[in-house]
């Protein structure tokens, strides 16, 4: 059974040795893996402007997702998308539902704050995960952050979906 927790700053030691692990399975360069690591590392002046929420399997942290509330994007006329900000997931969790979990903890403080879209711009090695937990891809020009300069492997998620489809 999973369980899911706000991070404290005195969790960070956890987050970043979690994100460290996980990127140790990217199917990149090792020297790629490296330059990565740091600048992905969280530390505490994060917390003013992201939440944490840490997966726990019994009393192991096993996933963390990060991700941004309380700064929507405007999606369009008559929505708003939430930032995920990073997902990640122990080596030995992995292919276990840990992913999802956290997603459909997620979808469910999003439908709390009345929030209904999750926007994710995940890694070229992601983008199956994603489509797989109902990411829709967006195009180039679609979209939050879109156009001629937009980061490649972007996608929106219907919170109200996703807690659905979870269920």
């Amino acid at each position: 059974m999973l369980r899911f927790a706000n991070a404290k700053a005195a969790d960070l030691d956890t987050i970043n040795a979690l994100i460290a692990t996980a990127i140790g399975t990217w199917p990149v360069s090792a020297r790629l893996k490296r330059l990565a690591a740091l600048p992905l590392r969280y530390n505490w002046a994060d917390f003013q402007d992201f939440e944490m929420v840490l997966c726990y399997k019994a009393a192991t942290e096993i996933g963390v997702a990060i991700w941004q509330p309380d700064a929507p994007m405007q999606v369009s006329d008559s929505n708003q998308a939430i930032l995920l900000h990073g997902l990640y997931v122990a080596p030995d969790a992995q292919g276990q539902g840990v992913g999802r979990g956290l997603l459909e903890e997620l979808a469910k403080r999003a439908l709390m704050r009345k929030q209904d879209t999750l926007y994710v711009r995940a890694e070229r090695f992601a983008v199956g995960f994603f489509r797989r937990v109902g990411g829709r891809q967006l195009a180039a020009h679609e979209g939050p952050q879109g156009g001629e300069q937009a980061y490649p492997h972007r996608f929106l998620m219907s919170v109200e979906a996703k807690r659905q489809s979870f269920k």
